[in-house]
C-alpha cells in the first residue's frame, strides 16, 4: 500500500516514486503487474493526479513502469539487477537509520557490530523476538 506524507519536506511525487520503487525491491509488485490508475491513486493518497503522473512519467523513464495505451501503468519486467540495486537501498537507509540511533545512545561501531550480529544470530536460529536476545 502505497503512503506519502504531506507534512514531510519530501515532494510527493517523490514520495510516491521512493513507495512504489520499495514495493518492486521487496516484489510485493511483480513485473507486469498494474498499477492503479493515475486517478485512483490520486484520490486514495488525497493529492492531485499531475503529481501522480509525474511520479508514474519519471518511474517509467527510469525503467520501473511502462504504459500500455488505453490500459494503464504496470511494472516492468525489470532486470534482477536493478531491483536487487533497489533492495540494497532500501536496506541501507534502514540501516543509516538504525546506525543513526544506536550513535544517539552513545554505542561505538563495536558496540553497534556486536549488537547487529546478536540480532542476526538469533534471526538466523529462528527465535528473533522484538526486544529479546534469545
Amino acid at each position: 500500500m502505497i503512503k506519502v506524507d504531506l507534512a514531510s519536506f519530501t515532494p510527493i511525487y517523490e514520495q510516491i516514486k521512493k513507495e512504489i520503487k520499495r514495493e518492486v525491491a521487496l516484489e510485493i509488485l511483480k513485473p507486469h503487474e498494474p498499477l492503479p490508475s493515475i486517478r485512483e491513486l490520486a484520490e486514495n493518497l488525497v493529492v492531485n493526479p499531475n503529481t501522480v503522473a509525474r511520479a508514474y512519467r519519471e518511474l517509467e523513464q527510469e525503467g520501473f513502469i511502462y504504459t500500455r495505451k488505453g490500459k494503464g501503468c504496470f511494472v516492468s519486467d525489470s532486470s534482477f539487477s536493478q531491483i536487487k540495486k533497489e533492495r540494497n537501498k532500501v536496506l541501507s537507509e534502514i540501516f543509516d537509520r538504525a546506525i543513526d540511533e544506536a550513535e544517539k545512545f552513545k554505542l561505538n561501531a563495536a558496540e553497534m557490530k556486536r549488537l547487529f550480529e546478536e540480532r542476526l544470530e538469533a534471526a538466523m536460529k529462528g527465535h528473533h523476538k522484538e526486544g529479546t536476545n534469545e
